[in-house]
């Protein structure tokens, strides 16, 4: 009796488990159509690129600008969102959730890709959480401005100047997880100084620095030079090499105080969330990198070689691993 039923039973699970195979086998095909029309025929709808900062800021600038340029290179229309607040982190911990797909981009840089995990917490894995498409760009120069108000012309004309007025120097910075903070961490590691930072929140904190609200701060060449040009700054000296905008500054080097160089001016690019396919992400490599071309010939700026994605995500990790030694170092922790 026990042979009776249990013959049937196999007969029977057989037939399922061949049914289900079956259905597997017709299945496959349709997915794997699904997900190669996902990626061949992409974009098919709108593109949104992130904006970590409010309207205004200089990414949200640059986003604005590039935002109709990749339109016409996708066939799409490109929509700017700005998703401020906490210094960009905010940004990317709301994107580090995004869909996969390739209709939700963000430009981010430095400071919330590199140092802000290594000095507070945050939301998101800079290396799990995104897939990189393009390195904008890598700008080195830093520019140590100081208020004209204040007597010194030199970088070694401020140093003694710190050291015989002890708390009467205060640096600016747009945030603490940042890169222009660090310098001023940078600058009071080699020279034995310990001006404290001041984070400023207005519209332009370079005008807070005119004012005299600070003394001193590290800032980009691109914006500070307008200001050293009028008069309304005084620029002491840059970081790697001399700046192309204010050729005549000296380089830390040149003043004698050597490495500053190991603060970097700055990068930024475009990124997906991870998981996006990798087909997608070579075809906004190749956008963005045409766009890229074709502004640096309309601003003046010379061509580079073309950066892949992997070689993005590199660079990275790269970074990451080296503002996380150099913030163990220094003893530096926000949160």
């Amino acid at each position: 009796m026990h042979n009776q039923v249990r013959g049937p039973t196999i007969m029977r699970w057989t037939v399922i488990l061949g049914t289900l195979l079956s259905v597997l086998v017709i299945i496959s095909p349709v997915a794997m159509a699904a997900g190669d029309a996902r990626t061949s025929n992409y974009p098919s709808r709108p593109i949104v690129l992130v904006a970590p900062f409010p309207p205004g800021h200089v990414t949200d600038i640059e986003i604005r600008k590039i935002a109709p340029m990749l339109a016409e290179a996708l066939g799409q229309p490109v929509t700017v969102e700005n998703w401020p607040g906490k210094g960009g982190t905010v940004a990317l911990e709301k994107f580090a959730h995004v869909a996969p797909d390739g209709y939700t981009l963000i430009l981010h840089g430095l400071n919330g890709l590199a140092i802000a995990p290594h000095v507070m917490k945050v939301g998101y894995d800079s290396i799990a959480d995104f897939a990189p498409i393009i390195l904008e760009y890598y700008r080195g120069h830093l520019v140590l401005a100081v208020y004209p108000g204040l007597l010194v012309n030199s970088v070694r004309e401020l140093i003694a100047y710190g050291k015989n007025n002890p708390g009467k120097l205060t640096a600016g910075s747009f945030g603490a997880a940042t890169n222009v903070h660090m310098a001023v961490v940078q600058f009071n590691r080699v020279t034995g100084l310990a001006i404290p930072v001041t984070v400023l929140s207005g519209a332009n904190i370079l005008d807070d620095l005119a004012a005299g609200k600070v003394q001193l701060m590290f800032n980009f060449q691109g914006p500070v030079a307008p200001y050293v040009k009028s008069g309304k700054l005084k620029a002491l000296a840059v970081t790697h090499g001399r700046a192309w905008r204010l050729p005549d500054v000296p380089t830390f080097e040149e003043e004698g105080v050597p490495g500053m160089d190991d603060i970097s001016g700055g990068w930024q690019g475009f990124l997906a969330p991870a998981g996006t396919p990798p087909e997608i992400i070579a075809r906004l490599n190749a956008a963005f990198w045409k766009i890229f071309q074709s502004l640096n010939a309309s601003e003046g700026f010379p061509s580079r070689d073309a950066n892949t994605p992997e070689q993005f995500a590199a660079f990275l990790k790269a970074e990451n691993t080296r503002w996380g030694k150099f913030i163990n170092e220094s003893g530096i922790h926000l949160e």
